[in-house]
């Protein structure tokens, strides 16, 4: 699908990010210390956990915005880094690769959203090397490529292009399953006639609208400001068809 041209132009910055054999899914890095968190806040032992499991657990407490938690996982380093990419992590983050080396497994994780990867150094579940219970033994942090922060426009573009091809995976992430029923009861695959021609921003919603160039056909799509703001999938909840 082509879309091109733009009337007006209303952006909204949205931090998203989590998925994985695992599905989970940002903003300015809270003031959390893991040296604040103490063993008997974090729960019971977590020494045993293999490291794998360990950082799945770390990047959907980080995914739902869980502060507490995410230091738990991780050195107080860790979870600054987390949280000064995005907050909440959001819920686009699948697990691709795990290896180990010098007694730490380094966990990768993809952002099926926005592109980019998370890569974890967690200690190896032996009692010498992780601290008391277990927590805190996800001590390395790194991003490459980082994750692009769709705007309102940009994720519209998305969903519309999904329904283009007929992808109703992609649709069923980027919309409602009333927005995704919606458009493939209009057709099963929208085509690729579809160019945007306007975007304006009222009461925390942003409306994108096109033209289909083939039928004169107009499609508005309403995007959630703040579900966008909070890495949530989803966020195309309402469409008008004219």
């Amino acid at each position: 699908m082509k879309i091109k041209g733009l009337s007006k132009a209303v952006g909204m910055a949205a931090a998203l990010a989590v998925a994985a054999p695992l599905v989970l899914g940002g903003s300015a890095a809270p003031a959390v210390a893991a040296s604040a968190q103490t063993t008997a806040s974090c729960g019971a032992s977590v020494a045993r956990l293999d490291a794998v499991t360990y950082a799945d657990r770390l990047v959907r407490a980080w995914g739902r915005g869980d502060t507490r938690m995410t230091a738990c996982y991780g050195t107080a380093e860790v979870t600054r880094a987390l949280f000064a990419q995005a907050s909440p992590g959001g819920i686009h983050w699948r697990r691709v690769s795990a290896e180990g080396a010098a007694g730490t497994i380094y966990v990768t994780y993809h952002d099926d959203a926005r592109g980019g990867t998370l890569t974890l150094g967690v200690a190896n579940a032996a009692p010498e090397l992780r601290p008391p219970g277990g927590w805190h033994a996800a001590r390395v942090v790194s991003f490459a490529n980082e994750p692009r922060a769709w705007n309102a426009v940009q994720w519209s573009d998305n969903l519309v292009r999904a329904w283009g091809r007929g992808d109703t995976k992609w649709m069923s992430y980027y919309a409602t399953p009333a927005v995704t029923k919606a458009l493939t009861q209009i057709s099963a695959s929208g085509g690729p006639s579809w160019r945007r021609i306007a975007t304006e921003g009222a009461a925390g919603t942003t409306y994108v609208t096109y033209r289909n160039d083939a039928n004169g056909h107009q499609l508005v799509v309403g995007i959630s400001n703040v579900g966008l703001s909070q890495g949530d999938a989803h966020v195309a909840y309402r469409i008008q068809y004219r």
